[in-house]
């Protein structure tokens, strides 16, 4: 049986429509400037890298406790830490060297509630400008050059956001001029000159923890919002609602973005609530096709390859956490490797970018018959829960202790 999706594509000429209204963020070459890629997909392009043998590592860095993920454009990395005392920090390195350009500190709490602590946003490029959400709520436009401020807001204090038990986090969206944030009810949206209000939903409705996902139907350009409820769809260009899906998890963390091929959204999240599957042609409300416990994504949303669906699946800390391939058209695992614990997973082009819980970076091919990595190499200590990133030649690794490795990956 075909693993591939069963509907029917969506047509020329809003495909066109897509690709017009969310090329906003620059990307040349193989830059990597918001969480999951040029793309969004979690997906480099990127052709030629070494599948074999050991990467040479290209530098190191400390950046300080937490989670959040690294972007990179042009010749720039970008991250975000915590000193483990009261103090977040911005991070820019050179991508070549290393070398630290600039960096941008605040007062933050360590926030250590039931993890480690630390940051856990990841920032946004856009051009000259490099967006970043604590997770208190503190929203900075950066300078990509100099690091100095060029604004910033408050989610709580300026919006009136209601902060959710973990903190603000997920990744900035850039939408033409306007900054999209996981924010209130179904989402914040600040025109990205100087942060002031486009539109705004219901401040006291606690935000999810994923990324603001865009897409189109028609000439409409569509976002996918998390609260701790579920998602809503809506209008990104007015705020206009047009529905909702009730995905409430235990502690209400919705932390993953949907995955989206032609009608079928698919969304997956951690705390034992699983997976469902949704048919959405642009009229009324979706229809539900299939749901399941058997697949959950509690932190890294999955990536869809070959039609099928490869991610992180369990809960941090339970047994048989690993990596598992789907098959989305009825939510079956095809397979799973709990070798790679509660670690994380990207890809370029067919090949999978693992990086285990335990530090280990894998790359082998995504396949429905198993993960049979080619490369297998200790680059890190535990814990790693951040997604490794391939980008411009390089692939950047990080743990939770803020050590941070770069590799030649040609």
């Amino acid at each position: 049986m075909s693993l591939l999706f069963r509907f029917p594509p969506v047509n020329a000429a809003c495909a066109t429509v897509s690709a017009l209204v969310f090329s906003v963020i620059s990307a040349p070459g193989s830059d990597w400037p918001s969480l999951r890629g040029p793309d969004h997909n979690g997906i480099s392009t990127e052709t030629g890298i070494k599948t074999s043998g050991e990467l040479p590592i290209a530098w190191k860095a400390e950046v300080g406790l937490g989670f959040s993920a690294i972007v990179v454009a042009g010749d720039r990395a970008f991250t975000l830490g915590h000193d483990g005392k009261n103090q977040d920090t911005v991070w820019c390195f050179d991508t070549a060297s290393g070398d630290v350009v600039w960096k941008h500190s605040y007062e933050h709490p360590l926030d250590d509630l039931y993890f480690p602590g630390g940051t856990t946003g990841t920032p946004t490029v856009d051009g000259e400008h490099v967006f970043t959400v604590a997770r208190r709520g503190q929203l900075f436009c950066l300078d990509t050059k100099t690091g100095a401020v060029v604004w910033q807001k408050h989610l709580t204090d300026d919006f009136g956001c209601r902060m959710p038990d973990w903190g603000f986090t997920g990744s900035p969206r850039v939408f033409g001029s306007t900054l999209l944030l996981n924010a209130g009810d179904a989402g914040l949206a600040l025109d990205k000159s100087d942060g002031s209000v486009v539109w705004q939903s219901d401040a006291n409705v606690e935000c999810g923890y994923s990324t603001p996902y865009l897409f189109t139907r028609g000439s409409k350009p569509l976002g996918i919002f998390s609260s701790k409820n579920g998602y809503t769809c809506l209008d990104v260009s007015d705020g206009t609602p047009l529905w909702f899906f009730k995905h409430k998890t235990r502690y209400g963390v919705n932390a993953t973005e949907p995955v989206m091929k032609d009608n079928l959204i698919f969304l997956s999240t951690g705390y034992d609530k699983g997976s469902a599957a949704l048919e959405w042609d642009g009229i009324g409300e979706p229809e539900e096709l299939w749901r399941t416990r058997e697949y959950q994504n509690q932190m890294n949303t999955s990536l869809l390859i070959g039609g099928r669906l490869f991610g992180i699946n369990g809960n941090e800390g339970k047994e048989d956490t690993g990596l598992v391939c789907l098959n989305p058209a009825n939510g079956e695992i095809v397979w799973s490797e709990p070798s790679i614990g509660h670690g994380a997973v990207s890809a370029a082009g067919s090949y999978l970018i693992v990086l285990t819980e335990k530090g280990v970076l894998q790359i082998g091919p995504a396949s429905g018959g198993g993960f049979e990595p080619s490369l297998r190499q200790q680059v890190l200590g535990p814990k790693c829960w951040t997604v490794p990133v391939l980008a411009n030649g390089q692939i950047y690794c990080r743990n939770g202790n803020g050590q941070v490795v770069v590799l030649k990956a040609k």
